[in-house]
């Protein structure tokens, strides 16, 4: 692929992970767990880790955090300090997974979603010092594991479609 045509899908994987964060907010998933998302944008990460590399999935998050913070009006809330928290330590979790070659896209998406969901409620219990959140945290793991195996079977399919 000629350099100009991989900065085109780059650009536009960051542009897609602006959409679906956007598009995952505005569904409301009811259960009766507080933050709970499906992580469509993980879905971009993935590729971005396995079609670019693991600089691309740090990349691809947080344009993505900073961008859909900053179009939203929430620069710098909260919500921005959950998702960047979430992004980095799944883009962490994410890119040593992939570097051991006995998970597949799968385990690797999964441990993604778990990653992210504690980060989240990490940094929601210290900015808060509320430690109930805590007592959510196996709910969200094991909610992100289902997730987590949608987004990279989606995840899947792209990238067998890219090659």
């Amino acid at each position: 692929m000629k350099p100009v045509q991989k900065m085109t899908l780059f650009a536009l994987l960051c542009a897609l992970a602006i959409i679906f964060h956007f598009i995952e907010s505005m569904v409301v998933i009811p259960l009766p767990i507080p933050g709970f998302r499906l992580g469509l944008a993980n879905i971009l990460s993935l590729i971005a880790l396995y079609y670019f590399g693991v600089q691309a999935i740090f990349t691809v998050g947080i344009i993505r955090v900073l961008f859909a913070s900053l179009l939203s009006g929430m620069l710098f809330a909260t919500s921005f300090w959950l998702s960047l928290a979430g992004v980095l330590l799944s883009a962490m979790v994410m890119s040593a997974a992939k570097h051991f070659s006995c998970f597949s896209i799968y385990g690797v998406s999964v441990l993604g979603s778990c990653a992210h969901s504690i980060a989240q409620v990490l940094v929601i219990t210290w900015i808060y010092q509320q430690f109930f959140m805590q007592a959510l945290l196996p709910i969200l793991v094991a909610l992100s594991i289902p997730t987590g195996l949608i987004m990279a079977m989606f995840a899947q399919q792209v990238l067998n479609r890219l090659n």
